[in-house]
């Protein structure tokens, strides 16, 4: 299998079905190359988080009868970290991306990130392309990248790649509350300085993984809830993965799940992480 994509889910039976329409179109007006027919070339999995609401019933209902997607359904809430690492390390993919239920950075931002992933790490009987009727076509294989583009820095081949909202002042289509945005950066900056993550954007939800980099990551994650992004980063460079930071359009989606009070305990989590790091947890 080529592509997984991990949704997790919690209370979004709103915007969820809008988030799966999409994903579903966008994947399925991709120019499958395959050698190997019997291959599946993508899934899709909603893991839902011990909703409250309906969204499991309506993630279910919707996606009964499309091929390739599934439901992974938690009676309980366990946070986001811990959704997102099971779907992660349950996922079949060579290349495992997971992006936000309310779709606040689109599917399709995932070509800015193919042109930079390492291409050796995905079968070679699987490659995707974007077919002329829906775009100008942007093969998602190496072999399209001119050689002096591949040799440049900015071409080198990633097995971590991350959508940033901060990169560009054209990534933000809807910005967030000012307050929002100003611990948002704050934030960002301390795990700077306390992780070593250069990284200008560590919490975009919009991440894409090779497989080899995932089943060395995601085993080690310890964080649960919203300070998981630090983590997974952090196990990355100890593992020796040099992570490519791409700009990637995002809307603050209303109706956040984001508590004014997880911010707090994000922090908190900073200095688990760091802890973990100092006695070599992650080594």
């Amino acid at each position: 299998m080529f592509l997984s994509v991990i949704i997790p889910a919690y209370n979004e039976e709103k915007r969820l079905p809008e988030t799966l329409k999409k994903v579903r179109n966008y994947l399925n007006h991709q120019n499958i190359t395959r050698l190997d027919s019997a291959r599946q070339a993508y899934e899709v999995i909603v893991v839902n988080d011990g909703s409250t609401d309906s969204t499991p019933r309506v993630a279910s209902g919707l996606i009964k009868d499309w091929d390739g997607f599934r439901l992974v359904d938690n009676k309980e809430n366990q946070g986001k970290g811990a959704v997102v690492k099971q779907g992660m390390l349950e996922a079949k993919g060579d290349w495992r991306l997971f992006m936000d239920a309310d779709n606040s950075t689109d599917i399709s931002e995932i070509e800015k990130l193919w042109k930079f992933a390492n291409q050796s790490c995905h079968s070679e009987q699987s490659a995707f392309s974007r077919p002329e009727s829906v775009a100008n076509a942007t093969s998602w294989t190496s072999q399209e990248i001119p050689r002096q583009a591949r040799d440049d820095d900015n071409f080198r081949a990633y097995d971590v790649i991350i959508g940033s909202r901060y990169l560009s002042k054209d990534s933000i289509k809807i910005k967030q509350p000012l307050s929002r945005r100003v611990v948002s950066r704050f934030g960002n900056l301390l795990v700077r300085l306390f992780l070593g993550i250069k990284s200008v954007d560590t919490q975009c939800g919009f991440k894409l993984f090779s497989k080899e980099a995932t089943e060395k990551i995601f085993p080690l994650q310890e964080i649960t809830r919203w300070g998981f992004d630090m983590e997974i980063l952090a196990i990355a460079i100890k593992k020796g993965y040099k992570i490519k930071e791409v700009p990637v359009s995002w809307c603050d989606a209303e109706g956040s799940q984001v508590k004014k009070s997880a911010t707090f305990k994000t922090l908190k989590e900073l200095l688990t992480i760091k802890w973990n790091m100092m006695k070599g947890k992650y080594n």
